[in-house]
């Protein structure tokens, strides 16, 4: 690996870290901007986009095999898509990441939501992520209505998801 390359994942992961520290949520309940209707691959070779699914309130995940924090969480994602996957639908984005690993980290982890590819980081660039792991909550509008920055808890994930995505709040 070079040293260009380690020093970048190094400050990524150090820009991840502290936002997991500080656990930042960042937008409110209110509905923001439209998710991205750019196409991606998904893991199965079909391309896609999140408009596509539209009608289903998402919980668009960003990660990658190269950060702990996004590997640390996946198994917490993975239970939580279990529990409500006929209420929300997970999509996991593997971001700016060595294809091959990524399908490893995804044997070895049992994931068996949605995931995309995004090679290049354009979606990550779309959705403005600022921190690794990063997770979207989009309601069946297609509306981008929270962003948490950081590792979430199969417990926070679940309040989020409540907060939200819920029957209560409307979606927005």
């Amino acid at each position: 690996m070079s040293r260009s390359r380690s020093l970048l994942i190094a400050t990524i992961l150090a820009l991840g870290l502290a936002a997991c520290g500080s656990g930042e949520d960042g937008g409110g309940a209110e509905a923001g901007p439209p998710v991205t209707d750019r196409s991606f691959e998904t893991f199965d070779g079909e391309q896609t986009s999140l408009r596509a699914f539209e009608g289903e309130p998402l919980v668009v995940n960003f990660w990658a095999s190269w950060c702990p924090p996004c590997i640390a969480e996946m198994p917490e994602f993975e239970q939580v898509h279990l529990d409500r996957r006929d209420e929300v639908r997970f999509i996991g984005l593997n971001t700016q990441d060595d294809l091959a690993q990524a399908e490893r980290l995804v044997e070895q982890t049992g994931v068996t939501y949605d995931l995309g590819l995004d090679p290049d980081g354009e979606l990550f660039r779309d959705f403005e992520v600022i921190a690794m792991p990063s997770t979207y909550f989009v309601n069946a509008a297609g509306a981008v209505v929270h962003r948490h920055a950081g590792i979430l808890s199969e417990e926070r994930l679940q309040e989020l998801i409540d907060e939200h995505l819920g029957a209560d709040s409307g979606g927005s």
